[in-house]
């Protein structure tokens, strides 16, 4: 969940915090509230403060609450970096300063682009406290290699270094992770993760498939060679027991937005719970390694497995 979400809306914001977040969405599973940093930087200021975070939170009660964090992005300069990074530090201490109750734990977030400012910032954390829980945020802009801040290939490297530089912390990354990249996330030692690409690919007509990446089926996709199913895909698609795939099949995947999101969620929540099942099995590994070694991912595994050695 996203305070941002509530803090600009004041009925939800009445709603929420009178009732808690857990009776507001129905859930009873434990739920991480992010901060909305994010989306106030993209307003070019935070208008908000960590004291009204803190207390949001409090009102709430999720789980789980991410700090009030200064996001980074790869047009910033140097100077422009580590002046974020020290305000989302100082953040962290007010934060813990005035928490007056047990929950929610609190989160703090590692920003860098490179391993010498990861090192740095997260010595700078333990300084603050050891916590539990960390999260690791800026890495959206990575994935698409904007501006030359790393690709897929740096974010994986950049959780295997958090990892090792805390291995008994429980470690989650925010935004990213398909239904195929989460598994270069969770082999590279992330804990959790969280996206919103079971969304966005639905909205650009795309479904999740376990094992081959996503497939372009909407037909409002202008290029025929991506609407164009295998027999095999086709098959998977009949078998799928996801509540859309069931009630309307193929062509409500192709002709309905809300299918095709509900099938990725669900594809995406299946092979979750598929890696926590390995990785108590000890025999997670060996599924990566099997399920990436021909799709483009194949040569990331290998460079976090020669990391991980």
């Amino acid at each position: 969940m996203n305070a941002y979400e509530f803090l600009q809306n004041n009925k939800a914001y009445d709603s929420v915090t009178n009732k808690g977040i857990h009776k507001e969405i129905e859930y009873a599973g434990p739920i991480m509230m992010d901060s909305g940093g994010f989306f106030f930087m993209k307003k070019n200021e935070i208008d908000i403060t960590p004291k009204d975070i803190i207390s949001f939170y409090e009102k709430t009660k999720p789980n789980f609450g991410v700090v009030l964090d200064h996001p980074l992005f790869p047009d910033l300069t140097k100077n422009q970096i580590l002046k974020r990074q020290l305000e989302t530090l100082a953040n962290t201490k007010t934060m813990l300063k005035h928490k007056k109750t047990r929950n929610p734990h609190i989160v703090p977030v590692i920003h860098g682009y490179d391993e010498k400012q990861i090192e740095w910032f997260v010595k700078k954390l333990k300084k603050i406290k050891n916590f539990q829980f960390y999260s690791i945020g800026s890495l959206v802009p990575s994935l698409y290699n904007v501006k030359d801040v790393g690709g897929l290939l740096n974010v994986v490297k950049i959780v295997n270094q958090v990892k090792s530089l805390l291995p008994r912390s429980k470690i989650h990354v925010l935004g990213t992770g398909s239904a195929l990249t989460m598994h270069l996330m969770f082999y590279a030692g992330a804990d959790s993760l969280d996206t919103s690409a079971w969304r966005t690919k639905a909205a650009y007509g795309a479904i999740q498939m376990v094992g081959t990446g996503d497939r372009w089926i909407s037909k409002n996709v202008r290029s025929k060679k991506y609407t164009q199913l295998s027999r095999e895909e086709k098959k998977i698609l009949e078998d799928c027991k996801c509540t859309s795939c069931k009630s309307e099949g193929i062509i409500g995947l192709r002709e309905k937005f809300d299918n095709r999101a509900i099938h990725n969620a669900w594809i995406y929540q299946k092979e979750v719970s598929k890696a926590r099942k390995m990785i108590h099995q000890n025999s997670y590994d060996k599924y990566v390694e099997e399920l990436l070694k021909n799709t483009r991912l194949s040569n990331m595994l290998n460079e976090i497995k020669n990391l991980r050695n």
